[in-house]
């Protein structure tokens, strides 16, 4: 089927919503929310009492001094499993509290 002028599939419009409203950053931080617990197991969800993203750094608090202590040594590879767990380079940082 060929497209006249100003016609779009789905999946353009909603490429073009996105990236006009900017709103690509909030459906990320979604994306890594509901993958958290696939991303970095159980134990570290369940540890997990507040994550957030701002200016793709990932902010990261946990109730757990031992969960706290062994994600601040992994943060590289916390970088990059929440990368391929959502398909995106969205987060260059990660900042433990």
């Amino acid at each position: 089927m060929k497209k006249e002028k100003h016609q779009f599939t789905i999946s353009e419009a909603l490429d073009l919503i996105v990236n006009k409203k900017h709103i690509t950053k909030g459906i990320s931080e979604s994306m890594i929310r509901e993958k958290w617990p696939e991303i970095m197991g159980r134990t570290i969800s369940e540890h997990t009492t507040l994550l957030y993203v701002k200016d793709e750094i990932l902010y990261l608090y946990f109730n757990s001094s031992i969960v706290k202590n062994e994600c601040n040594y992994n943060k590289e590879k916390i970088v990059q499993l929440v990368n391929e767990g959502v398909g995106q380079n969205i987060i260059k940082e990660v900042i433990i509290k």
